[in-house]
């Protein structure tokens, strides 16, 4: 059962849902206004019961994204994004790089194409 949290008698902004994206969502509101009363309702007992809670924890770098594309300005500007905020919370984390290699010579072309990706974003 979940616990019951003390606080306002009333919430300016419910934002449904205790994975990455309505915990992300809370934050950024409260940083936008941070008068504002956010509550974060979820179902299970405990937050990231699900899909966020079964992250690799990689930060992606874009290779596998068209260059210029939207998703590939999502990764760049997103992996920046969580870095900088790890960086600023003290929060322990390692930007080592990726290493991916061709199983096969038939790999090759894509492992090359991955590299002039990998580049350009």
């Amino acid at each position: 059962m979940a616990e019951r949290v003390s606080g306002p008698e009333h919430y300016d902004i419910a934002v449904v849902g205790g994975g990455i994206v309505g915990l992300a969502s809370a934050l950024a509101l409260v940083g936008l206004q941070p008068r504002l009363s956010v509550v974060v309702v979820e179902k299970e007992t405990r937050i990231a019961a699900h899909q966020s809670g079964r992250n690799s924890g990689v930060l992606h770098s874009g290779l596998y994204y068209r260059p210029d594309s939207q998703r590939a300005r999502n990764c760049v500007r997103g992996r920046e994004q969580l870095v900088a905020y790890a960086r600023k919370h003290n929060i322990a984390h390692e930007v080592c790089g990726k290493l991916v290699v061709a199983a096969t010579r038939g790999e090759l072309p894509e492992l090359e194409r991955l590299l002039a990706n990998g580049h350009r974003n």
